[in-house]
């Protein structure tokens, strides 16, 4: 059967008319070859998003709108742009050996046919409109111009270097020159820029429908940055993955990768994950400083008598000491700076971390990989065949790798770890769950640090307020008349009103009393009492503080954690100072704790306006001898 011509089938379809069919012919021909279908469109007739959809329906094929649609640079570079000009095809991607193309005129065998044979690969047309086709072909193998509009106000202006740490590995760097055009390096370059100047931990690149989505992670909250056409995603996620010598040709499972560049002077280790989703696949890349990580202890944020005591239980010289709290809330940058606390040249200290993350001088760093064999467990019986001092297991997560610390504890060795808990006490159960005795948790236990990070107030935009009631309630504090800060939002924070962060901790030694109940396997509510009674301020009461001396909000602060063991804590809900067991008032300021009458001293509830037992007004806060 001979194969339609583009006419005939918008004829058939009722689109034109056999008279304005042979009126664009004869046009064509007197115009020197000018296609048929600019001359309908030209002439009014109809439109190309017309002939474009009537074509896919009447021949069964794709209609795509290239704008909207992810391209392969590998694909582009498969066909010569004279070919592609040629024929007005558009390359968009490949894949076993397939090549799918957008053609103005699917129809043009001869077209596929030289596709074919100059790509060795079988070609998958789709229908796109000649205007699209034509602005693709210009668009991507030209991509400097658009490449400079899209990036605004993104810097273009500085080289990232791309650093190779195998310097034989000549062939990927090779493969990363030829299968990534200039324009594409500058776009990520900038990207990579943008998110370092903004001192972002990770860098979002999110595939949506029609669209691409750029988000960075500051301070630990996500915040948009752009959106770029879907036909860049494409270039930038196959420029990521080769820099992190992933495989381009994968994008049906996730992958892991790591590279590292230097920016000017400064030189920046980045993490990468991609992850297919149903828009394609999307990239995270975690930016790591290894010279940023903040080693002092002291200006962790962890307030006098915390410091005191968190000196006191690294200090020692065998024990294990426990950071927790969940992922992203600085565990590592805690036990780093421990680590540079305590670190000479008389002690020998190993780390077995998985990744390293930050480079700490004079100490010797091992990195797991699970696929060589060198475990967390298999490292750890490694490292203490090595003579050392003080070990970092970078997490407890099986029961080998937890009982081999703390065996090599009870032998002489200081060991650090973290795992992930709500808060210090909690450590103790998951310790227990993980297999290891309690009398070998209270032997070997020397301390717990449970912490969050909170946003600080910027400092350029701060400004005093009043506490609503609803705020000071949420807060669980009750502060009638005082000041608290926020800030404003200013250029300098991008309008948040919060710059940087700080630790909110809660410190845990674990004294007689405490070893004791945990030889005793005793509950978490009972060591957490004991816990507090040995000085342990809860890290929502840390939290509180930091809020009254104008540190962080309270807003802040609830979005952090959960206040609600206030009433546990055994604290003063105004000065903060330990109450001692059924007191009535505090010792210190003489506030009557808020789930006591001020004038019985009996246990009242929330709402209650009056003592049903002395009938005395429950104001609440009222001071001796008010």
């Amino acid at each position: 059967m001979a194969i339609k011509k583009i006419g005939e089938l918008l004829v058939e379809a009722g689109l034109i008319t056999d008279s304005q069919l042979q009126e664009a012919l004869q046009a064509s021909k007197d115009g020197r070859g000018q296609r048929v279908g600019a001359v309908l469109v030209q002439k009014g007739y109809t439109t190309e998003i017309d002939i474009a959809q009537t074509l896919a329906f009447q021949l069964g094929v794709p209609f795509v709108e290239i704008s909207k649609s992810q391209v392969d640079p590998d694909a582009v570079g498969l066909v010569p742009e004279r070919i592609a000009k040629k024929y007005m095809v558009m390359p968009l991607t490949h894949e076993h050996r397939v090549l799918k193309v957008a053609m103005a005129d699917p129809l043009n065998l001869h077209a596929i046919d030289d596709l074919r044979f100059s790509t060795e690969m079988e070609v998958q047309p789709s229908v796109a409109t000649l205007t699209e086709v034509e602005a693709a072909i210009n668009t991507h193998y030209h991509l400097s111009e658009p490449i400079e509009n899209l990036l605004g106000d993104l810097k273009k202006d500085r080289h990232v270097e791309l650093v190779r740490e195998v310097e034989s590995d000549r062939d990927i760097v090779e493969n990363t020159k030829k299968s990534s055009a200039p324009p594409i390096i500058k776009m990520v370059d900038s990207i990579l820029i943008h998110g370092y100047e903004n001192r972002a931990s990770d860098i979002h690149i999110e595939p949506q429908e029609l669209s691409v989505k750029l988000r960075i992670r500051v301070d630990g909250i996500m915040r948009e940055t752009m959106k770029l056409p879907k036909w860049v995603q494409g270039p930038v996620v196959s420029r990521i993955k080769l820099m992190a010598r992933m495989d381009i040709a994968e994008r049906r499972v996730s992958q892991d990768g790591r590279f590292k560049v230097k920016l000017g002077e400064k030189a920046m280790d980045l993490r990468v994950s991609t992850l297919p989703t149903q828009y394609g696949e999307t990239v995270v890349m975690r930016l790591l400083d290894p010279k940023s990580a903040m080693l002092d202890l002291a200006g962790a944020g962890f307030l006098p008598d915390d410091l005191s005591r968190v000196r006191s239980i690294i200090e020692r010289p065998q024990g294990v000491v426990l950071v927790t709290g969940p992922t992203g809330s600085g565990k590592t940058s805690t036990l780093y700076s421990m680590i540079a606390s305590i670190k000479s040249e008389k002690i020998n200290i190993i780390t077995i971390e998985d990744p390293i993350e930050y480079e700490l001088k004079d100490v010797n760093q091992v990195a797991v990989n699970d696929k060589t064999g060198l475990t967390f467990s298999y490292a750890l019986r490694s490292v203490l065949r090595q003579d050392p001092d003080v070990i970092l297991v970078g997490e407890m997560r099986d029961e080998e790798t937890s009982v081999i610390a703390h065996q090599a504890s009870m032998t002489g060795h200081l060991v650090f770890s973290t795992l992930h808990t709500n808060d210090a006490v909690a450590s103790v159960v998951r310790l227990r769950n993980l297999g290891i005795p309690p009398y070998m948790i209270a032997s070997a236990l020397n301390g717990v640090v449970a912490q969050r990070l909170v946003r600080t107030i910027c400092t350029q935009c701060k400004e005093a307020y009043d506490p609503t009631e609803e705020e000071l309630k949420k807060g669980g504090v009750r502060w009638s008349g005082r000041k608290l800060y926020r800030g404003a939002g200013c250029k300098s924070c991008s309008g948040t009103g919060y710059s940087g962060r700080v630790g909110i901790f809660e410190v845990m030694t674990v004294s007689q009393k405490v070893k004791s109940l945990i030889s005793a396997d005793a509950s978490e509510q009972e060591i957490f009492r004991a816990a507090v009674d040995a000085g342990m301020t809860p890290m929502h009461m840390d939290g509180l503080k930091k809020v009254a001396a104008g540190i962080t909000t309270l807003e802040e602060l609830t979005r952090v954690i959960y206040l609600g063991r206030a009433d546990e804590a055994s604290k003063c809900a105004v000065c903060f100072e330990n109450l001692p067991e059924g007191a009535l008032r505090c010792p210190n300021c003489g506030t009557a704790p808020s789930k006591n009458c001020p004038s019985c001293g009996k246990e009242s509830q929330s709402g209650w306006k009056v003592c049903p037992w002395c009938t005395a007004a429950l104001s609440g806060g009222q001071r001796a001898g008010s």
